[in-house]
């Protein structure tokens, strides 16, 4: 294997104490951790020497924590050679939710997967806690309390399915800037809640109590007044609670439906900054099996934007994302044509019952798979025998999204997915690209 690609995801604090400081001047927290699906997105190759360049080229070079990764791992492993590391930066910078150790997790774990894995996830972590005290965490993922600085790991009960409106304002915060003031300013002195209190509840599975019971002590590090605002407004909006995470500057509000998540994100004034929904995940560094299809389209000459959406949608949450009335498709992907438009990657038909048989003659289609007709009556009211739509649905049209198959089999499909049992029509790499070339080598709404 000469390269690798992995996703990196985000990280919330749902629980930060500061419970003592050791002689070496770190601190020891206890923290309750959360990844989300917020990703980075890691692409590795074997090189003569260490090279890590981002999409944010301030990031570039040996001042980045992967660069560090790259080298503690080939020094443990006692390998003579190099990384060539590219980050796609999808998770804000200086906001609390670890995206620097989520890139030296995920550099860890694929030169560990490239060299034929030389250590154990253990000892990867026991690297990773060199680099940074939130990167073995970013390596095992889920839920966790993190003690000692970081490094000591012990599982969680899983956080109960919920959703997160996280709003990252315009203005950041270092961690060494924040736990400079902790100390300055004799924070030590505040109350110290009861972690274990805390973690009860996610044995329960009590979202509420959970919720309720959040709490970081370096909220009170960051004197900006917006941090408060912005708690007050997603509470308002229906979160059931709200808190900074890490040493900041992000802030997130927790809720129990995406109905009221996504009125709330639709809801945040422009002002406070940017925002994205995202809900837990029970994994932390794993491969982007899709960066295939990605390489695929390079390689082509295809330009595409890569959009990320929440990993797995019901048929109810894509409805109340207006999934099905705003011709919004594409778990993945999205293309541009030459004049730079955004292109959704489907093909709408004329009447709300296609026919299949004459799609696949039309384009010369042979493997064609559906969700139960049970499904297909109560969320879109298509008969047994019709192609399920995964975008544009209203009175008069129906969109179909065609995936990628057959170089790609093995990897996950590009575009929504709800709960792993869409009806999808599948077509080949080779079928794909003449459609395309033959639509002027773009992808549009294309009426058969």
């Amino acid at each position: 294997m000469n390269s690798i690609s992995i996703k990196a995801p985000a990280k919330l604090n749902l629980f930060l104490d500061i419970t003592g400081r050791l002689p070496n001047g770190y601190h020891e927290i206890a923290s309750v951790m959360q990844t989300v699906d917020l990703f980075d997105y890691v692409k590795i190759k074997k090189a003569d020497e260490i090279t890590v360049r981002c999409s944010k080229s301030s990031l570039d070079g040996k001042s980045n924590i992967a660069y560090k990764a790259a080298s503690l791992f080939f020094e443990a492993a006692n390998i003579e050679s190099g990384a060539d590391i590219y980050i796609d930066k999808r998770i804000p910078s200086k906001a609390g939710m670890a995206g620097g150790s989520a890139d030296a997790a995920a550099v860890l774990y694929g030169l560990n997967r490239i060299f034929d894995e030389p250590f154990s996830m253990e000892e990867l972590c026991t690297i990773g806690a060199k680099c940074g005290a939130d990167v073995p965490f970013s390596i095992i993922g889920g839920t966790m309390l993190a003690e000692g600085i970081g490094e000591k790991l012990s599982s969680v009960s899983a956080l109960p399915d919920c959703w997160f409106v996280i709003v990252k304002p315009n203005f950041g915060m270092s961690t060494p800037e924040s736990y400079k003031y902790y100390d300055e300013h004799g924070l030590s002195a505040l109350e110290h809640p009861d972690k274990d209190k805390f973690i009860e509840n996610f044995d329960k599975s009590d979202l509420f109590a959970i919720a309720s019971g959040m709490y970081n002590v370096l909220e009170h590090t960051v004197k900006n007044p917006l941090i408060g605002e912005i708690k007050s407004v997603l509470k308002s909006l229906g979160a059931m609670g709200s808190m900074m995470t890490g040493s900041g500057t992000a802030v997130f509000g927790m809720f129990d439906s995406i109905e009221k998540a996504v009125l709330a994100m639709n809801s945040v004034p422009e002002e406070f900054g940017s925002v994205y929904l995202a809900r837990p995940t029970n994994y932390g560094v794993s491969l982007d099996k899709s960066a295939a299809v990605y390489d695929k389209f390079e390689e082509l000459g295809i330009n595409y934007e890569r959009v990320d959406h929440p990993t797995v949608y019901t048929m109810d949450e894509m409805d109340a994302l207006g999934i099905f009335n705003k011709g919004v498709v594409g778990k993945n992907l999205f293309l541009r044509d030459n004049k730079g438009k955004r292109h959704f990657l489907v093909f709408v038909f004329g009447t709300k019952h296609a026919d299949l048989e004459a799609i696949q003659n039309e384009l010369g289609i042979k493997h064609v798979s559906f969700g139960s007709a049970e499904r297909l009556d109560k969320y879109l009211g298509l008969t047994k025998g019709s192609v399920s739509p995964l975008g544009v649905i209203n009175d008069k049209t129906a969109s179909v999204e065609f995936i990628i198959d057959k170089e790609f089999a093995d990897y996950p499909c590009v575009g929504v997915h709800p709960n792993q049992n869409t009806s999808t029509v599948w077509l080949s790499f080779e079928d794909l690209m003449k459609v395309i070339k033959e639509n002027g080598n773009k992808i549009d709404f294309i009426k058969i």
